[in-house]
Order: structure tokens, then sequence, then C-alpha cells
């Protein structure tokens, strides 16, 4: 693989009604609602088809069981990776950041694909807290959710899924949460899943004296705020699956990506945590 082939192909799924307080920030405007999209990646190797999540359903089930959902002319994953002349039967891996329904959609059209999640995450996901049995669509709702019958590959820690394509822990928004990296000629590209949700939740929030506006969706604070400080030390651009601007560009790298500092020292918006060379541990 030579990285100056590498592309990533964000792939806009459909849209979801969410609440800013209780969803895309901590300390939002509680009530105030926002449409965001629901991305998947294409990550183009030269050498292999790597799909990082898998998508929305369509938007009867997604209104049905979860939030509100509009198409708004997007394809669901498969439909949407023929447009770029890619079949689902040439995806040869699927990454999942996480298990949640919005990611993991049609996934069983990749037919020839390795899925790859955390043990963590597909144990929860199998048995998840009571909170969470619409996240993961469990059967205990009387549907069957998409991973069903589905033979996973497990990885836990940093690891390498092929050259310049690799995973680290990132829990926080669910016990088994992961982010992928792509190396680029832009540099590392970090697709973060729902590690966050849009581009200011890595920026400060200032008259908080936040380091970083964090989302309000976690099921661990602790091990979120650790997540989004181990993004921020790793990524020279990050690519979140909610936030509309990404969509600004057909492809990653192209001319005009924002790059950002890594650890850029902001007066007044101090890290939190300290020794973070290392990934960070759920606490579950």
């Amino acid at each position: 693989m030579s990285i100056a082939e590498t592309k990533i192909y964000p792939i806009n799924t459909g849209w979801l009604e969410t609440d800013q307080g209780t969803y895309i920030f901590w300390k939002g405007a509680a009530g105030e609602k926002m449409w965001i999209p629901v991305i998947c990646y294409l990550v183009d190797t030269g050498e292999h088809k790597i799909l990082v999540d898998t998508g929305l359903p369509d938007e009867e089930r997604a209104t049905k069981y979860h939030h509100k959902c509009e198409s708004r002319g997007c394809l669901e994953s498969p439909e949407a990776l023929r447009k770029l002349g890619v079949e689902p039967e040439e995806i040869d891996i699927c990454i999942f950041t996480h298990l949640h329904w919005d990611h993991a959609h049609n996934m069983k059209a990749y037919t020839n694909a390795r899925y790859i999640c955390t043990q963590t995450e597909f144990t929860w996901a199998m048995n998840p807290l009571p909170l969470y049995y619409r996240s993961y669509e469990s059967p205990i709702l009387g549907i069957e959710s998409p991973f069903s019958g589905c033979v996973f590959e497990f990885v836990e820690g940093d690891t390498e899924i092929v050259p310049g394509v690799s995973v680290f822990p990132t829990p926080g928004h669910c016990p088994g949460h992961q982010c992928v990296t792509v190396q680029t000629t832009a540099g590392d590209a970090v697709l973060v899943g729902d590690a966050f949700f849009r581009l200011e939740n890595i920026e400060p929030n200032m008259k908080e004296h936040w380091r970083y506006w964090v989302p309000a969706r976690f099921v661990n604070s602790i091990d979120g705020w650790k997540s989004i400080e181990e993004i921020d030390r790793r990524a020279d651009y990050v690519l979140p699956a909610h936030d509309e601007r990404i969509l600004e560009f057909d492809v990653y790298p192209s001319p005009g990506i924002r790059i950002r500092k890594r650890r850029e020292v902001i007066p007044g918006a101090p890290f939190f945590f300290t020794g973070i060379g290392t990934p960070p541990k759920s606490s579950y």
C-alpha cells in the first residue's frame, strides 16, 4: 500500500433529528432540535476496500424504533457505494467503531467482508443495560438487530488492521467504542465514530473553561473525556459521523481540508488527564 493511494470517501446514509442539549453538547441548548447526518466511510487503500461503519436502515424503520429520520435523497450504504462504482461484494473489511443501530445496518450486504469490532462492544451489544435496548436493537423489543447471526473478528487495544489503517480504543460513548486511524498524504485522519459528534466537541468551551465541549451522550463521561484527549493527541484531522461539514468534500484528503494542531495548548482551557500517551482503558 502507498499512502499516496489511500482515499477516504464519506457516505451520508440519512438524517436524524436530535436534541442539542441532551445529545450533542454537554450543557447545550436543551430542547433545541438539530438534524444531523449519519456518515460511514469508504477507505480505499488501493489494495483494500474498507467500510468504517455501515450506516442507517430505511427511514421508516429508523423513525419507528429510534429518532425521527429523513433520507433526503441519501441512499443506504450498499446503494451509495454503487454510485461510487464499488459493489458491496468488493468490500473486504467492515470495521465497526461500535454496534449502535445507526452504525451497523446493512452489514450483511457485505458478504465478502471481515467484520471487525471489539470483544467488549460485542459482549455489551448482546446484553446491554436496559437503557440501551434500542441502541442495539435488542430482541427484547421484538426486532432483529443488524448484527444478529454475524461472525466478528475481535480486536482489543491498538491494532493494525492493514498497513496504514489501525484502530485504538475510545470508550465512553459505549464501553467498546474504538476509532480508526488512516494514514494519508495530509497526515493521520481519525474516523471518530461517536467518540464525539460535531467538530466543536473537540474544541474548547471557553465560557465553562472546558478544554473540550464534549457531547452529552456517554455511558461513562470520564472514559469519554479521556478518549477525546487521546484523539486530540493522534489526529491531524478528524472525520466524525454526525457533522454535515464533512460532506463539503467528496474525498479525503482534498485541498482545503482543515488540518489541526495536535494537543494545542490553549490558555484557560487546560487538559485534565496526564499520561495519555497510552490508550485509555474502559472502566467496565
